[in-house]
């Protein structure tokens, strides 16, 4: 029986390979309309929690830096096959609830809220369309829409966690604070996002052009690879929200 996250693989492997299969056919419609750019893109990112007894904490500031390239769709240059490969720096702050005895003879339990925040780098694939206006004066308005793959490169975490007292564990002696913990075997390695974004072109001069825009990217991919309870697994979403400066040239 295929899950959910099986379909998704599934689709994006067939987007992967259609875009392979369809991007020389493009090119070769018109040379002079593929175009190759770098990009810089500021992002606020944030975790959304399904999973009871976590909950999302707080938002986190990180980057999306990498090639953008773009294949014509006819032959007016207003449709685009827009792709690339992206180094993505995300995460975000969640926080989970936890019960624990200070002191031999306790009856009440304590509560705390001990809070986790991901950083989280992912090398990804966006695979979009892109809508262009006709040339206004030295610009022209865009749409885009697609998915985007990523692959999980490198994950840490900003941590608090109990420490209890020796031969004593339900005892907690003192909560210690942790820094850039590994922690990328709780993460999954694959995730998926929806794009959705505009913005503008400045044409200088012939291919040289530079471009604006805003984008959100919902991630509709679990990213959490580990148990929140027992036999349950936590299901945890990544979006942002990306501020994108390029350059085509």
């Amino acid at each position: 029986m295929k899950t959910p996250l099986h379909r998704t693989v599934g689709t994006v492997v067939v987007l992967m390979a259609t875009a392979l299969f369809t991007a020389p056919s493009l090119r070769a419609q018109d040379e002079a309309g593929v175009r190759f750019g770098l990009k810089l893109s500021p992002n606020l990112s944030m975790l959304r929690s399904e999973t009871k007894g976590i909950k999302a904490a707080g938002n986190k500031f990180g980057y999306t830096f990498g090639l953008m390239t773009e294949f014509p769709i006819g032959s007016n240059g207003n449709y685009r096959f827009a792709t690339g490969l992206n180094l993505l720096n995300t995460g975000g702050t969640t926080s989970t609830e936890f019960s624990y005895f200070n002191q031999p003879g306790q009856t009440t339990a304590l509560l705390r809220e001990l809070e986790t925040t991901y950083k989280l780098q992912y090398i990804e694939l966006p695979l979009t369309v892109k809508l262009m206006t006709n040339e206004i004066g030295y610009m022209r308005y865009f749409a885009q829409v697609g998915f985007s793959a990523g692959f999980n490169i490198a994950a840490k975490a900003d941590m608090v966690q109990p420490v209890y007292f020796q031969n004593a564990n339900t005892l907690v002696e003192k909560f210690e604070e942790l820094e850039n913990e590994n922690v990328q075997d709780d993460i999954n390695l694959f995730r998926v996002g929806l794009v959705v974004g505009a913005g503008a072109e400045y044409n200088f001069s012939g291919n040289t052009s530079l471009l604006f825009g805003i984008t959100y990217n919902n991630g509709f991919t679990n990213i959490a690879n580990f148990d929140a309870a027992v036999d349950k697994k936590a299901r945890i979403l990544n979006n942002f929200l990306e501020l994108t400066v390029g350059m085509f040239f």
